[in-house]
């Protein structure tokens, strides 16, 4: 009688896999052929390759296809190919694709589930709205002289490295110390002590690398969850442990009512919180969860995108001349100070951080989930005109760094240059959107992009980059992590410039 159970339940398993994994063929929508359980997947299950390398190499088999169905293990989504389906969805359509796949629950975790990135629908747009005032031109331009007082900090920390011309300094872990003490100052109201030691890290970086550390039991559940994101809805996970987040509820309390009762202001972000509650907009407890998000977004994404910058300078060491050239005339022009104007205004320093983020993105893919039924059929004779309908929790992958590395839109896209990025005019928008698009592009770019111009303008002005033989090449990524960190860390060298 066993044996007729457990051969029922076989054959009951292979029907439901046959109607699941056809999912596809069954509308018409062109794609790969998955396997069981693993679907599309597999190489990076196993290790093999990171979730946005399998995307990659499936994108590219399918040239002249406006999108692509396939299978994240047994879950049904849709690769988008078409770079109008892209705008669509992030822009002209964004209501039917108005929230991210990604969910945490805010009740079991306050923290990451108060990020504008996992909130949805009015959930979503209450906090956005709150939130976008501090994140303005002008607030940002308060902050600059805040940050611009660690710089020297960075400059003394690489000037006496005794690795600095010998392997080089490990360049994520550099840049993360200075995001790091970017962010305490302007979202916690501290000084995170980053540069003090060669040795050792700051209290508080210890804390940051509680989480999101590559090879960490929290990167390896977030890796997993970008396959399979009912995780997160069924075990309720926690990115932060519960003493983590007591740790940074008490810091920023105990700033909070020091600068309470001692009647102390200041242009940073936790300082814009603060006025929130005085509106009657925010509840104290909130403050630690918002300063957070502040945290994430200035410190991990940004370490990155700096890490790239000067990786790809180190690289391609004609256009650091350019940028030292153009430093030195702002300087000579305006009293020898890079002002928050100049870090915004000069040519190769923009060229070249425009050009780092196409040339070396920090993740690759994001899932959006449909909210309303749509249909999409292409309207670019360059694409087969094939017709995709879609209901209410269909999954699309959005293909933000394959677009912009695509020779269809990009010439040499697989060269460093940051010339195109000269005349933004010389490539469609929508093929090229680093910190996304529409009402939810990245509440944290401005704070972001100042944070890595103001580090690689300091950096570059006082030191020759080149890429150290510990660098292991051609470079590669470590699986089962939300960004692309690269494996064997990013080795520099770093001479010091006579003046």
């Amino acid at each position: 009688m066993f044996g007729v159970f457990v051969g029922a339940f076989l054959v009951l398993l292979i029907i439901w896999f046959r109607i699941s994994l056809s999912y596809w063929e069954r509308r018409g929508i062109p794609g790969p052929k998955p396997w069981p359980i693993t679907g599309n997947v597999g190489e990076y299950l196993r290790g093999k390759k990171t979730f946005g390398g399998v995307i990659k190499d499936i994108y590219k088999k399918y040239e002249g296809y406006p999108f692509v169905g396939l299978f994240r293990a047994t879950k049904p989504v849709l690769l988008l190919r078409d770079p109008e389906f892209v705008n669509r969805v992030l822009v002209k359509d964004f209501k039917s694709f108005r929230n991210n796949e990604m969910f945490v629950d805010k009740n079991s975790d306050p923290l990451f589930g108060s990020n504008p990135i996992t909130l949805r629908d009015q959930a979503w747009k209450d906090t956005r709205q709150m939130l976008t005032p501090g994140m303005t031109s002008g607030k940002m331009k308060n902050m600059y002289p805040v940050i611009k007082e660690i710089i020297p900090s960075i400059i003394k920390f690489i000037e006496n490295h005794p690795g600095r011309t010998k392997d080089g300094i490990e360049t994520r872990a550099l840049t993360k110390r200075l995001t790091l003490d970017y962010v305490a100052k302007i979202a916690f109201g501290f000084d995170g002590k980053s540069f003090e030691s060669y040795d050792d890290i700051s209290e508080f970086n210890k804390l940051a690398n509680l989480f999101l550390t590559p090879g960490s039991s929290i990167s390896f559940v977030i890796g997993i969850a970008q396959i399979f994101p009912i995780i997160m809805r069924l075990i309720k996970f926690r990115f932060l442990a519960r003493g983590l987040e007591t740790k940074l509820t008490n810091i920023i309390s105990e700033v909070v009512k020091y600068r309470r009762e001692n009647n102390v202001q200041s242009n940073d972000f936790l300082q814009f919180l603060i006025e929130l509650v005085k509106k009657k907009k925010l509840e104290d407890v909130e403050i630690t969860n918002h300063a957070f998000t502040f945290f994430l977004d200035g410190y991990e994404a940004t370490s990155m995108v700096l890490m790239f910058l000067l990786l790809n300078l180190a690289q391609n060491p004609v256009y650091q001349e350019k940028i030292r050239e153009e430093i030195r005339q702002y300087e000579n022009e305006n009293n020898g100070e890079l002002t928050y104007e100049a870090v915004h205004a000069l040519p190769w320093l923009n060229a070249c951080f425009y050009e780092s983020l196409r040339y070396t993105p920090g993740t690759d893919v994001l899932a959006k989930e449909c909210n309303e039924h749509f249909e999409y059929t292409p309207t670019d004779p360059s694409f087969k005109k094939i017709t995709v309908k879609l209901a209410p929790g269909d999954i699309v992958l959005l293909p933000y760094s394959f677009l912009s590395s695509d020779e269809k839109y990009f010439q040499n896209a697989d060269k460093f240059m940051p010339e195109r990025m000269l005349n933004k005019d010389s490539f469609e928008k929508s093929t090229y959107f680093p910190f996304g698009d529409g009402p939810r592009a990245c509440i944290g770019q401005r704070l972001g992009i100042m944070q890595s111009k103001l580090g690689a303008a300091h950096i570059l002005k006082h030191f020759e980059l080149s890429v150290s033989p510990k660098l292991q090449q051609p470079i590669t990524y470590i699986p089962y992590n939300i960004l692309n960190e690269v494996k064997g860390g990013v080795w520099i060298k770093y001479k010091k410039i006579s003046n």
